[in-house]
């Protein structure tokens, strides 16, 4: 599909990368990344991030987004914040903290989230007796990838949140073998 006007890509992983070029090459006029931490706290590889500035993707560094803005149901841009960078969080990057008084509105035709991922509600209810974690993901036991339910094995985004198709299919292999392991016992 083609692609018209300014696109706000939201998050700072591969995936977003990814969205960004692709709206590019798809014929936005103008794409930028808008993500809440620094450079360094971004997950995205450096070579991927380094080949879309390269390619004319704007990076709003220290910005996050809060709201969408719209007239007559048609997007019209993205509201955001700046932010500052604190204390580490539980994953070791420094949390972004925002900075009152600096909301403003970026003008946007288009928004595209990759903010990671999540068990959506319909998922979480479909899967009785399963713990989901207070970040939305399944909870596995780290060293057989087993459930709180004994017998459902989980692996990849749903556990991870998003991370390489990599890092997917290894997880998968290993979630296999726990599986075969549990039912020859």
């Amino acid at each position: 599909e083609r692609v018209s006007g300014s696109v706000l890509v939201l998050g700072g992983g591969n995936t977003a990368i990814d969205a960004a070029i692709s709206a590019q090459r798809a014929g936005a006029s103008d794409v930028a990344i808008v993500y809440r931490r620094s450079f360094a706290e971004m997950p995205a590889w450096p070579e991927e991030r380094d080949q879309a500035i390269r390619n004319g993707v704007h990076f709003l560094i220290l910005t996050q987004p809060i709201d969408y803005v719209a007239d007559n149901g048609k997007l019209t841009g993205v509201k955001v914040l700046r932010t500052r960078l604190g204390p580490p969080d539980r994953s070791g990057r420094r949390a972004p903290e925002p900075i009152p008084g600096s909301e403003h509105v970026l003008p946007a035709d288009l928004a595209v989230e990759a903010i990671g991922q999540r068990a959506d509600r319909d998922v979480q209810m479909a899967l009785t007796g399963v713990r989901i974690a207070g970040n939305g993901l399944v909870w596995t036991r780290e060293e057989t990838l087993e459930t709180s339910r004994p017998g459902v094995f989980a692996a990849g985004d749903i556990i991870n949140g998003g991370t390489t198709v990599v890092r997917a299919v290894a997880e998968g292999a290993r979630a296999a073998r726990s599986i075969d392991a549990w039912l020859a016992r």
